[in-house]
This record gives structure tokens, C-alpha cells and sequence, in this order.
């Protein structure tokens, strides 16, 4: 007779999604003290202090990811309940930029902000700020020294662009597949986690027939890298 192992089978997906979220915390813990390590490098005029600020930069990279692989399981399990809010969006931008002006001026970027001070749109907060502060910092890597976000009403969307000076997104992420966008990359480490996260918080924004969606593209008004997530 057959026993029964349904009951007693490992979900992988429950126990990684247990070890990110602890991985999270510590790391958490591990950058609050980093910050103040940095603060008092820098006021000390530190020479050591440049280095600690990529330090502090690469943390919370990976607490990012850690954040979207959460977010990402969340979603995907129907454990996420979308926190629709009218938001200003122009405070909304502004507070994303404050967050990462730090690093900006360690690594010499300059950012340009295109958004109407009037401007609101029906949109989760929390997972749209995640969407642009993971795209400001891939931004970060590739950017000569210049990074532009724009904000728009366009055919009923709302559209949040981040654009650099850098060489642009790729051939192969061209190509029109969404599959494409996501593709791993051994050369520059691109897993393309940020580019699905940033579609799954597209699509799960709704309006009766209308789905948010993301578009990349090169050009625009800095000629490198343009990334879009537009909003019904």
C-alpha cells in the first residue's frame, strides 16, 4: 500500500520566498548601519569614503531584488492586494530621486524631471515607486552622467519614462518579444528580473478593458536608453 506524500511535499517556492524575506531583513539591518558607517566617512572627508558609497550602492541593489523577487511571488499567489490611491505623481518622482541622490552625486549624474506639479493618477504607490526607483538604478550602470524622467498623459495612460545618455538598450531586447526583454545576460549580469517586475506591476494595473503595459526603446531626448511604464 502506497502512502500518500502530497501533504508532507516541500513547496520550494513557499521556502525561497521564507529565505528571501529573511535575507531582506539582515541585509536591511546590514545597510541602516552602512549609512551611518558612509555619513561619518564623508563628514571625516574620508578617502576611503568613495568606496563605501559603491558599497552602499551594490547593498541596495541587492535589497531591491530581494524586494522584487518578494513582490513577485506576492503577486503571482494572489497574496498582494493592489493599494490603489489618486497619487500626485510629481511627489511621487521627487521622492524617489531624493532616495537615490546620494548616489547620483557620488557617481556624477545629473537627472532632469519633466512632470506637471498637477498631475494625479490612480496607481498603487508603492509598486509604481519600486518600478522606477529598480529602473533608476539600472540607469545608474549604464548612464554617461545623465538621466531624465518624464511623466505624461498620453491616449489614456499615464506614461513614466526614465531615459539616459548611455549606449542604449541592445539589438536583442529590440526585437519586439517581451520574451526577449528578460533574456540572461553572463556578460553584464542582466538577469532581467527588473524588466519583469516592472511588467507584472503594468499589467496588474487595470482599467475596465485597458492593461497597463512597459516599452523600451533608444533615442529620446538623451539619445541612449529609454524605459516606459505606461498606466490606464
Amino acid at each position: 500500500m502506497e502512502s500518500d506524500n502530497k501533504e508532507g511535499k516541500l513547496d520550494f517556492s513557499v521556502v525561497l520566498a521564507s529565505s528571501v524575506h529573511d535575507m531582506k531583513n539582515s541585509l536591511g539591518v546590514l545597510i541602516n548601519h552602512l549609512d551611518e558607517v558612509v555619513d561619518t566617512f564623508e563628514e571625516a572627508n574620508h578617502s576611503s569614503s568613495k568606496l563605501l558609497s559603491q558599497l552602499q550602492y551594490e547593498a541596495k541593489r541587492v535589497n531591491n531584488n530581494l524586494i522584487q523577487l518578494l513582490s513577485l511571488y506576492r503577486l503571482e499567489n494572489s497574496l498582494y492586494s493592489l493599494n490603489i490611491s489618486h497619487a500626485p505623481l510629481y511627489d511621487l518622482i521627487d521622492e524617489v530621486v531624493s532616495q537615490n541622490m546620494a548616489l547620483m552625486e557620488y557617481k556624477g549624474i545629473s537627472i532632469e524631471i519633466d512632470c506637471p506639479d498637477d498631475l494625479y493618477w490612480f496607481i498603487d504607490r508603492e509598486l509604481v515607486a519600486g518600478v522606477l526607483s529598480s529602473t533608476m538604478n539600472n540607469s545608474f550602470r549604464y548612464t554617461k552622467d545623465m538621466l531624465r524622467v518624464s511623466v505624461c498623459e498620453k491616449d489614456s495612460y499615464l506614461c513614466i519614462c526614465v531615459e539616459d545618455n548611455g549606449v542604449g538598450y541592445p539589438a536583442l531586447m529590440l526585437g519586439g518579444d517581451s520574451g526577449n526583454t528578460r533574456q540572461i545576460s553572463f556578460t553584464t549580469g542582466s538577469t532581467g528580473l527588473g524588466l519583469y517586475f516592472s511588467e507584472m506591476v503594468a499589467r496588474f494595473h487595470k482599467n475596465k478593458d485597458k492593461e497597463g503595459y512597459i516599452s523600451i526603446a533608444n533615442g529620446g531626448v538623451l539619445g541612449g536608453g529609454i524605459f516606459c511604464i505606461c498606466l490606464p
